[in-house]
C-alpha cells in the first residue's frame, strides 16, 4: 500500500492531528487575546502610534489581528527560539504597520474623529478583463 504524505492513512498525519486535539487555545477568540495578552505586551507612545479601542470595527486590523493571534496559538507550543522568531517575524513588524501614523488608526483622533474611514470607491472591471 502507498500512503501519500499528511493522507489519513499516513502514521505521522494521525500523531500530528492527535497531538493538535491535546493542545486547547489559550484565548477562545482574537478579541481575549488582544485585551489578554497583546497590548500588555505591545506598548508604544501614543504620540508616535495610534490605535483605536474598537479596533476590530476596521476589517483590516480585524482578520490581521486573528491571524496573529491564531499563528501565536500555534508557535506558544513551540520552543524560545520559535517564539523569538515569531516576535521579530510577526508581531512587531505587524503591530509596528497597524499602528503606524499612515495605516488603518489614521484618522482616529478622538473627540475630532472617531469614525472608521470609508472603503475607497471600487469600479468593477470591464466584463471579459479578467
Amino acid at each position: 500500500m502507498i500512503v501519500e504524505f499528511g493522507s489519513a492513512d499516513d502514521p505521522a498525519t494521525e500523531t500530528h492531528q492527535g497531538a493538535e486535539k491535546e493542545r486547547p487555545l489559550c484565548f477562545p477568540n482574537a478579541g481575549a487575546w488582544v485585551e489578554g495578552w497583546l497590548l500588555p505586551h505591545y506598548r508604544r507612545n501614543p504620540a508616535t502610534r495610534r490605535w483605536d479601542p474598537q479596533w476590530w470595527r476596521y476589517e483590516e486590523v480585524g482578520t490581521v489581528l486573528e491571524a496573529l493571534w491564531e499563528s501565536w496559538e500555534q508557535v506558544r507550543w513551540g520552543d524560545a527560539m520559535a517564539s523569538t522568531a515569531w516576535f521579530r517575524d510577526y508581531l512587531w513588524p505587524i503591530m509596528d504597520r497597524l499602528t503606524d501614523p499612515d495605516a488603518p488608526f489614521w484618522d482616529y483622533d478622538p473627540p475630532r474623529s472617531t469614525d472608521v474611514p470609508p472603503q475607497w470607491a471600487v469600479t468593477p472591471a470591464p466584463r471579459g478583463w479578467f
